[in-house]
């Protein structure tokens, strides 16, 4: 038979990892959909900045035809173009 001090020790083990599940479970949860920059206690301080996605980024302008000329220059020497 059990003594009462062992089912206080019992109970105090089965809290504490019981917390430690709620702990890890929240944080796994956190991880899934915290944003760029998020922390799970606190958030830094500043902006931050992230690149956006490919289907809302506005067009980048087009190149000077310069850079494309020696773009293909480039490639050529590399055996890009044939």
């Amino acid at each position: 038979m059990i003594s009462v001090w062992q089912l206080f020790q019992g109970m105090g083990l089965v809290g504490v990892l019981l917390l430690v599940a709620v702990f890890l479970g929240g944080w796994l949860v956190f991880r899934s959909k915290a944003g760029p920059g998020e922390g799970f206690i606190r958030t830094p301080k500043g902006d931050v900045y992230r690149i956006p996605d490919a289907d809302v980024a506005e067009e980048f302008p087009e190149a000077p035809e310069s850079i494309l000329e020696r773009t293909e220059r480039f490639l050529e020497t590399l055996g890009g173009k044939r």
